[in-house]
Formats: C-alpha cells, structure tokens, sequence
C-alpha cells in the first residue's frame, strides 16, 4: 500500500510536533509556530481545534504578528483585533 492511513498521518503529526518541543526545550526556546505544530497536531488526534490548545495571548500573537498557515474552520477562530 503506497497511501498513508489517516491515523498513520496523524501519529506522524504528533511525533513530529514532540519532537520539535524536545528540541525547543533542549535549546531552551520553543517559537509559535512550534507551539501551533504542537496544538495542531494534539487537536488532530483529539478532534478538536487548534485554538483549543493555545492562550489568549498566543491567539491574538498569531492574528497581529505572524503569517501563519491558519484554517478557521480545523483551527478555529482567531480573534478579532479590530473590536478593540
């Protein structure tokens, strides 16, 4: 079988994602995007969103700060900076 089973896909993804925190903790820094690669991939497995798994701040860093690849419909929503 050449294709890739879902649950394979999603082990992978975690894997992964401990894999950069291992590394992170190692050099004693950890970036969003980690962190998110991390969120993303717990939430992947749990079924829930990505957004789920971060903090407020860590959200609003990601609406007003970071070009991140961001799905609102498997992430969940960001918010809005412009309310304020």
């Amino acid at each position: 079988m050449s294709a890739t089973h879902p649950s394979e896909a999603r082990l992978e993804a975690v894997l992964q994602a401990a894999l950069y925190l291992l590394g992170a903790r190692q050099d004693q820094m950890l970036t969003i995007e980690e962190w998110t690669d991390l969120a993303r991939a717990v939430a992947t497995c749990q079924e829930r969103k990505t957004a789920d798994y971060l903090t407020d701040h860590d959200l609003e860093d990601i609406a007003e700060r970071y070009a991140l690849e961001w799905d609102e419909a498997t992430d969940g929503a960001l918010p809005n900076l412009d309310e304020e």
